[in-house]
């Protein structure tokens, strides 16, 4: 008789216990990586602004398959964008219907799990990249690692005159 008050007690700090632990999670927010560009007079190193804005393709070849798609459309000054599943990301930047740029991503990617309950985010190693320089000075690499945390990854350098 004297051990009810025991195992009632036990139950009810256990019931407690893993009620708090299903209301809880420390799983991030953003689960999903994006690589960030900051657009930059090669001159000044100011923000460079598009009056037009830049509208950013990408493409993802996959066995015999090509897919496009609109990722960013509009950009102004920076912009985030996802990167294939892939080892290649390739992006378009469409500054109007003749002029355009395309930017070639080779990286490696890291399959990430921070705890078991939230999944499998995937993360990027950056390897090499080439650009083209129709309207663009040159792309800098400034932080390889592309994780689901918002970092800067790349500057691309315009010549002030050509991007406004």
């Amino acid at each position: 008789m004297r051990r009810i008050p025991f195992i009632l007690l036990m139950l009810t700090c256990t019931c407690a216990f893993s009620l708090q632990g299903c209301g809880e999670s420390d799983c991030s927010l953003t689960t999903i990586s994006y690589a960030h560009f900051d657009f930059l007079d090669s001159k000044t190193y100011n923000p460079v602004g598009f009056t037009q804005g830049v509208t950013v393709t990408g493409t993802a070849q996959y066995e015999d398959s090509t897919m496009t798609d609109t990722l960013f459309n509009l950009a102004e000054s920076s912009m985030s964008l996802p990167l294939s599943f892939t080892n290649q990301t390739t992006y378009v930047m469409h500054y109007s219907e003749t002029m355009r740029d395309t930017i070639e991503i080779t990286h490696k990617n890291i399959p990430f799990v921070s705890d078991i309950e939230c999944g499998t985010m995937m993360h990027y190693f950056v390897e090499s990249y080439r650009y083209t320089t129709n309207a663009l000075d040159s792309v800098v690499l400034i932080n390889p690692e592309i994780t689901n945390e918002e970092r800067k990854n790349f500057n691309i350098y315009y010549r002030a005159s050509d991007s406004e």
